[in-house]
């Protein structure tokens, strides 16, 4: 009965570490060769084209169905990275 409890124990000792384990983990956008002058001003412009207005732009209110796809057109790609992320890797509006 004993070893019943300490299996389960530990099963949600495990879980609750892989879940604070996954939250140290966040969204980038890299691409190769891509500098953060280049990420800052894309970002802007897929802000821009992807809010309803310059206010909401400026305060990162997107679509960000849109924002995604304007990033990825201009060959930027969103990987899941822990902290601190590689170099090269962006943070978005996310």
């Amino acid at each position: 009965m004993g070893g019943g409890r300490r299996a389960a124990r530990a099963a949600m000792v495990g879980a609750a570490l892989a879940a604070a384990l996954a939250g140290c983990a966040r969204y980038y956008w890299s691409k190769p060769g891509g500098t953060l002058d280049q990420f800052d001003r894309d970002n802007v412009e897929c802000a821009r084209a992807s809010s309803a207005n310059p206010t909401e732009a400026a305060h990162g209110i997107v679509n960000e169905s849109l924002y995604r796809r304007c990033l990825e057109a201009r060959q930027w790609v969103r990987k899941k990275e822990r902290t601190p992320a590689p170099p090269g890797s962006y943070r978005g509006f996310e």
